[in-house]
């Protein structure tokens, strides 16, 4: 198995702690299953969530 080592901005760092303790996880078991969730998503999954943010990028960027 191997080892990861990432680098957040203290906000986001606290973001993820918040989102982590929330759901009752760690932040690296939060990440951990949501990389799996990634890793594992069908490619008709990638196409479909690839089609929402095209034919939303307009309002997104507004919503910034």
């Amino acid at each position: 198995m191997a080892t990861i080592q990432l680098t957040f901005p203290d906000q986001q760092l606290e973001a993820l702690q918040l989102k982590a303790e929330s759901v009752h996880l760690t932040v690296d078991e939060l990440l951990k299953q949501t990389i799996e969730s990634l890793v594992q998503q069908s490619p008709v999954q990638e196409q479909a969530i690839a089609y929402v943010l095209t034919k939303n990028k307009a309002l997104y960027e507004r919503l910034a």
